[in-house]
């Protein structure tokens, strides 16, 4: 028995970072005890996207525009309930251009401490899943994003992962 993640590896073309493995095997544990059945692959998958995937809010990032000055600058629209901001920041690729320009928004600081991609194997074989995890005061949080574009994954990913450390920490407005 090769455990939730292998489950989602074989049957899907997820291949999720060790520790968010662990993470998503408390979770479908918690939901496999409390209905006391072994869940299917189907509804593994189903815990791993509702948790995991595609969760932007309360904060979106509507669109990204990078230029490479001083590493890369990026222009960030975000908007967080329905009001939208324009963040500009740098970082030493676009993925942490784009993560300073929330944690400037958010007025937080976490760190960008797993970052993962692949292209799937399973289906559309022209899409890539990227996997993110912050680390905020001692705790992972974590997002999945899947695109044919890396970098438009990559940000999606990041997107769950600080929508759920502003759900955690009550964050429901920008600083900026």
């Amino acid at each position: 028995k090769g455990g939730i993640g292998f489950v989602l590896e074989q049957n899907y073309g997820y291949n999720l970072p060790p520790k968010m493995r662990e993470a998503l095997g408390y979770k479908v544990k918690s939901v496999s005890d409390h209905s006391h059945k072994e869940l299917s692959a189907a509804e593994v998958l189903h815990i791993f996207e509702n948790t995991y995937l595609n969760r932007a809010k309360p904060l979106n990032v509507v669109e990204t525009h990078f230029a490479q000055v001083n590493g890369i600058t990026a222009t960030v629209t975000l908007e967080l309930n329905g009001q939208r901001k324009v963040v500009t920041s740098v970082g030493n690729g676009r993925l942490d251009a784009v993560s300073n320009a929330i944690k400037i928004f958010f007025g937080m600081n976490y760190e960008l401490s797993v970052y993962e991609e692949h292209a799937i194997s399973k289906g559309s074989s022209s899409k890539a899943a990227a996997y993110v995890g912050i680390n905020y005061e001692g705790s992972l949080y974590w997002g999945v994003g899947v695109d044919e574009d890396i970098i438009k994954a990559s940000i999606a990913a990041l997107v769950v992962a600080t929508n759920k450390l502003a759900v955690q920490q009550h964050i429901t407005e920008g600083r900026e």
